[in-house]
């Protein structure tokens, strides 16, 4: 048996034409996962590095100076590699680029400028990773400030609706991978790097479980969070109750939102969130499992 599940990131829209790519994405994944859990997470993930609908490669959030800066990692559970990218700019696919550092190099994170130069010298060509929907809605933004005003765009997504950091967990019947992808938070600073490439913030994998986190990168960075969901499940927590537990842990701490997805080395899966939506494909054997609902913390969390 083996799964694959991913997610569109935090207040992504679940409409049928997202959740449409979403199970492409997790079917190109499934055609690879005969070659390994790494090449099929990158597979995943470059359909919606692809597409303008998800906070990620091709249609992510511009940063304060109307730039995009990527970030993105693999861990992989059975050998115990990690290797991230951070700050990246013209790269549309910079989960390749994390996969490339992990199985070429003996380096585990490369940030800005190192990366870019890493990424040309291995191929990987000048792209552009602005969308038409994500300029303008910048314009916007930088007008309301300078206005004075709050801007109306999501914080995770940059809009009015879809797209946060994406991320896939893979478990093959031997052993778990863990990757994500991401644009950040909208109007973040310039070099501002979040929990993507953070091993045991937002992404982690061992022999255990796999672990990707969505939401304000920086919560997730100082709680540890998906580390902390790994120990749940190490300690014999069903997977569902280890994201439960750690969304509460989450908003205790920091009061911050999330969506939290993990898969253990029974094939078990837990998803939650805290926030306005979340959506979450699970394909197992290559068939989409119908009617999967990750659980919505957010009345219980925020009631008061």
């Amino acid at each position: 048996m083996n799964i694959i599940a991913l997610h569109g990131g935090l207040d992504t829209s679940r409409s049928r034409s997202f959740m449409e790519i979403l199970e492409r994405a997790a079917l190109d994944g499934f055609v690879l996962l005969a070659e390994g859990r790494v090449p099929a997470v990158e597979a995943v993930l470059n359909v919606l590095e692809d597409s303008p609908n998800f906070n990620c490669g091709f249609g992510a959030v511009l940063n304060m100076d109307g730039e995009v800066e990527l970030d993105a990692s693999i861990c992989d559970g059975e050998t115990s590699r990690f290797a991230a990218v951070a700050a990246i700019r013209d790269v549309r696919r910079p989960i390749s680029v994390a996969r490339r550092l992990m199985e070429e190099t003996s380096q585990v994170i490369l940030a800005g400028d190192g990366a870019l130069k890493f990424a040309r010298k291995h191929g990987f060509p000048k792209d552009n990773c602005i969308s038409e929907e994500q300029l303008d809605a910048w314009r916007k933004a930088r007008e309301s400030l300078a206005r004075g005003e709050k801007p109306a765009q999501n914080l995770y997504t940059g809009l009015a609706y879809h797209g946060d950091t994406v991320g896939c967990v893979v478990w093959d019947g031997k052993g778990l991978t863990a990757a994500s992808s991401t644009g950040g938070c909208s109007l973040k600073l310039p070099g501002r790097v979040g929990d993507t490439p953070s091993l045991g913030g937002g992404v982690y994998a061992t022999k255990l479980s796999a672990v990707v986190c969505t939401g304000i990168g920086e919560s997730f960075v100082e709680t540890l969070t998906a580390k902390f969901v790994d120990e749940k499940i190490a300690g014999g927590a069903h997977p569902q109750q280890a994201v439960e537990l750690a969304l509460r842990r989450l908003a205790e701490l920091k009061g911050a939102e999330g969506g939290i997805l993990a898969v253990d080395a029974q094939g078990r899966i837990g998803s939650a969130f805290n926030a306005g939506q979340f959506p979450v494909v699970v394909m197992e054997e290559g068939r989409v499992r119908q009617g999967f609902e990750p659980v919505n913390l957010r009345r219980a969390l925020f009631a008061h």
